[in-house]
């Protein structure tokens, strides 16, 4: 259905003033676009990545033109073969690839509140307590499902709340794929690379320090997200370089083994009367930054702690 129906390809080739699209995303390698599909006279929004190649021949690309058209096409291959093959209520669903002479579109469902980052900068809508761990519950049964369930297991490599987007009823959607990682059954170690995938405050110590990542890296990260979502501050907040600990983790850390753990619970929620379970949370965001990836919980784990904390 969705192959024969192309009419938003001519409206993003058309885009311009008086009535441009819907930018709703802006990446390195090309902008989002809010799109719609006609279904049986229906029309349903969808979200439009509009990944561009250069325009020249490949022989007269640069070497840093050519490296970046390299890493796009990296990035636009991993979308297709991780998310692109995988259902789960957890992970945006990537609808279509359409492969254009001069760019790539790749189609995904829309989300309506866009991404946790930006929901939590703005504070609409405002999220309560029960729907911020319903948000962590959700990441980590995706997690889980990339991880231990689907086969070959996959390294996202870049969790983090710009890329957890939300849907209408405010559950979590793992997004962008572009840096994950295939592991293959048969390597049972770490994955090797070249340079460092991810954002800073959301990497795990031990990538940095030897460019080799396994799941934990990502349990590292969805830590530093759970971090967040108790606290309300992010790893980049100037709040941070006014701390001893200069980081939200080493913070957090010793916040909890403090005398009054409260104090790092968003102002936004104190009182709200789920203080012990937000505390339980932060704690369970320490386990999964540990220093050593071997002490912190597979993502499994993870997901079984924070269910029970309601209990």
């Amino acid at each position: 259905m969705l192959r024969s129906n192309l009419s938003f390809i001519d409206e993003l080739r058309n885009n311009d003033f008086p009535s441009p699209l819907q930018v709703i995303g802006r990446g390195g390698c090309g902008e989002v676009y809010k799109a719609e599909l006609l279904v049986s006279g229906r029309k349903i929004p969808i979200a439009v990545k509009k990944v561009l190649q250069p325009p020249l021949d490949a022989a007269n690309l640069s070497e840093e033109e050519s490296r970046h058209l390299h890493f796009r096409m990296r990035q636009i291959r991993s979308e297709i073969l991780t998310v692109g093959r995988m259902r789960h209520p957890n992970l945006l669903r990537l609808l279509a690839h359409v492969p254009q002479p001069d760019c790539h579109y790749l189609v995904y469902e829309f989300m309506h509140h866009g991404s946790l980052h930006d929901v939590l900068k703005r504070g609409a809508p405002e999220l309560n307590w029960p729907t911020r761990y319903r948000i962590a519950i959700g990441i980590a049964a995706g997690l889980e499902y990339l991880h231990m369930v689907h086969r070959p297991r996959i390294i996202h490599r870049d969790l983090k709340p710009a890329n957890i987007l939300l849907d209408d009823g405010l559950n979590a959607r793992i997004a962008d794929f572009g840096l994950a990682k295939v592991v293959p059954d048969f390597i049972s170690g770490p994955l090797s690379s070249n340079n460092i995938a991810g954002t800073v405050g959301y990497i795990a110590p031990e990538y940095c320090q030897t460019l080799s990542c396994t799941d934990k890296c990502d349990i590292y990260s969805f830590g530093v997200i759970l971090a967040v979502l108790v606290t309300g501050k992010f790893p980049n907040d100037a709040f941070f370089q006014m701390t001893d600990e200069m980081c939200i983790v080493g913070w957090v850390a010793s916040v909890i083994r403090s005398d009054d753990p409260k104090v790092a619970i968003d102002p936004n929620l104190v009182g709200c009367g789920f203080e012990e379970q937000m505390l339980l949370a932060l704690k369970i965001a320490c386990f999964c930054t540990y220093d050593d990836p071997n002490e912190r919980p597979n993502s499994k784990d993870a997901r079984c702690m924070l269910s029970q904390i309601q209990h």
